[in-house]
């Protein structure tokens, strides 16, 4: 009876020796960068690894990665700060601002129903058609980001090639466009006529405080590359004007 309780004793200690073996594992792998960007961009479940955890920040990332990073941006709250100070209770100027800010919350309101709408009909649309958009299903996981990156935000059409590895140059024009940047860029470049793209990309970068990720033009881009350039959209977005 002693040998059972002993055998049982030492089967209880190697399963929790595992136990906690795979879960420090899973840590260090969610922290391995060492870099709070991107511990924050995982934290919010905007870069997630595979299934095993590793971020694969070495990986060559191709534009459907990139695209669904940049939706994730897009998709968190934005922090605006007031720019209207607060009148005293019952004057006239309180009341044009209460006007002005219902008029906007109904334009806004219906500008996501008709978002809605088109998200709807695009789906319906490509689950009775072949081929599918991009060349993927509708099930697939990008395939949200991706209809969301071509009806709503300009990002991408529907030649794009979202399993084709993207350059640095390419993917600071798609984070520029996603920042509300794109018409700057193609206003600059007609005016530089002849000019290279990425002279063109410095300069709208260098305007608003983004010349840090032009050290990613002209080459591949990584997975590590690209989770620091669209933590910079993140930082843009979430702090107050």
């Amino acid at each position: 009876m002693m040998a059972t309780r002993a055998r049982s004793l030492a089967t209880l200690v190697v399963v929790v020796a595992i136990l906690l073996s795979s879960a420090g594992v899973g840590r260090a792998q969610t922290t391995a960068s060492g870099d709070a960007r991107i511990q924050q961009l995982v934290d919010l479940h905007i870069l997630k690894g595979a299934p095993d955890g590793d971020l694969q920040l070495d990986r060559q990332i191709n534009g459907g990665e990139l695209v669904v990073l940049l939706e994730r941006v897009l998709q968190q709250p934005r922090v605006v700060s007031p720019t209207l100070g607060t009148p005293s209770v019952g004057t006239e100027s309180q009341g044009w601002i209460q006007a002005y800010a219902w008029v906007r919350a109904m334009s806004s309101r219906l500008l996501d129903a008709r978002r809605q709408i088109g998200h709807v009909w695009f789906d319906v649309r490509y689950r009775m058609e072949e081929p599918a958009p991009w060349g993927i299903d509708c099930t697939h996981w990008m395939f949200t980001s991706l209809r969301n990156a071509y009806l709503d935000d300009g990002l991408i059409d529907l030649s794009f090639d979202p399993m084709k590895r993207i350059g640095g140059s390419d993917g600071i024009e798609m984070l520029l466009t996603a920042a509300g940047f794109g018409g700057e860029v193609d206003t600059m470049q007609a005016r530089m006529d002849g000019a290279p793209r990425d002279d063109t990309l410095r300069i709208v970068c260098r305007q608003h405080g983004f010349d840090s990720i032009m050290d990613y033009a002209g080459k591949p881009l990584t997975r590590r590359e690209a989770a620091l350039m669209v933590w910079r959209l993140l930082a843009l977005r979430t702090s107050a004007d």
